[in-house]
């Protein structure tokens, strides 16, 4: 089945607003959404664009006119967490359960062990403020696809998927300019931002929902593994959130980067429900005022 450019954007917009959580043995799984196409390009449109499931139910991308059929690891990662939430909702129970598993063992295929972690790249270029050639990297496509590992081990007691996720964690350690898609922040680096995409030498966007995403994925897994460094990491980002959130405030609206590109109306959306979400789980009051302000700005703008 085929999904259009229209129908994925449509989809996208609902899920961004409405961030899902289910909740299986008293731990929260965090359901986000098939969010491939950055905001500063999303109004030029990709034409022609579709998702595809391949044989094995893993979702394939055909970019018409960069590269046909593909598969991204963010798409493959979101698709995964689709399937598990048919597989929760008992929406065609074992099919959904069996699609979910082939895009776990996707993930654990595709990923490159770099020796003291893995990643994974992305294989074909993109036109992302301008272009980006691979091999590049995406914090998002990690943290979601942890989230896939995870619950793939949760639901099968496989250790490989454990063990795989184990060694992505370790990915957000490594610096942006290192290979990596993390920049340290702040004094002593008590504070880190997680890139969207990701090269050393490509220019620093700092998007600000591909980290507040990033965030809620690794919170998913701590909460789940307990292993530390997935703390870590959460705490640091969301330091980064108290120390540079102003940034992103225009005094009526907010940037979506650092490139000062203004948020799209519905991005802007997702991006309050994304900082209400952080905020309970932190409970960093600037978390929350940023979420009224921005929501604030949404009620009294005429902006689209």
């Amino acid at each position: 089945m085929y999904l259009s450019l229209t129908h994925l954007v449509i989809f996208i917009l609902l899920t961004l607003v409405n961030i899902t959580f289910y909740y299986v043995n008293n731990q929260t799984v965090l359901l986000v959404n098939l969010d491939i196409v950055p905001n500063v390009e999303a109004h030029k449109g990709i034409a022609h664009t579709k998702i595809q499931a391949d044989e094995n139910g893993v979702l394939t991308v055909d970019y018409h006119g960069v590269q046909r059929k593909v598969y991204n690891p963010l798409t493959v990662a979101s698709g995964g967490l689709s399937y598990y939430a048919d597989y929760v909702k008992g929406i065609d129970k074992e099919q959904s359960k069996n699609k979910f598993i082939s895009s776990a063992d996707w993930l654990v295929k595709n990923a490159i062990n770099k020796g003291e972690y893995s990643l994974w790249e992305y294989e074909y270029p993109w036109r992302f403020y301008g272009w980006i050639s691979p091999p590049y990297s995406s914090a998002l496509a990690q943290a979601k696809g942890l989230q896939v590992l995870t619950l793939a081990y949760e639901l099968t007691g496989n250790e490989k998927y454990l063990d795989v996720a184990k060694k992505i964690i370790r990915s957000f350690l490594v610096d942006y300019d290192e290979g990596g898609f993390v920049t340290y922040e702040g004094i002593g680096n008590n504070s880190l931002f997680l890139h969207i995409l990701a090269k050393p030498s490509f220019q620093k966007t700092y998007v600000l929902n591909g980290h507040t995403q990033s965030l809620l994925s690794i919170w998913s897994y701590y909460e789940k593994t307990k292993d530390p460094v997935g703390k870590i990491i959460f705490d640091k980002g969301i330091n980064y959130l108290k120390e540079n959130l102003a940034k992103y405030d225009t005094g009526y609206w907010s940037y979506y980067d650092l490139m000062e590109n203004w948020t799209m109306r519905d991005y802007q959306k997702g991006q309050v429900q994304q900082l209400k979400s952080l905020y309970q789980i932190s409970k960093e009051p600037i978390l929350k005022n940023y979420a009224d302000r921005f929501e604030k700005y949404l009620k009294y703008s005429s902006l689209e």
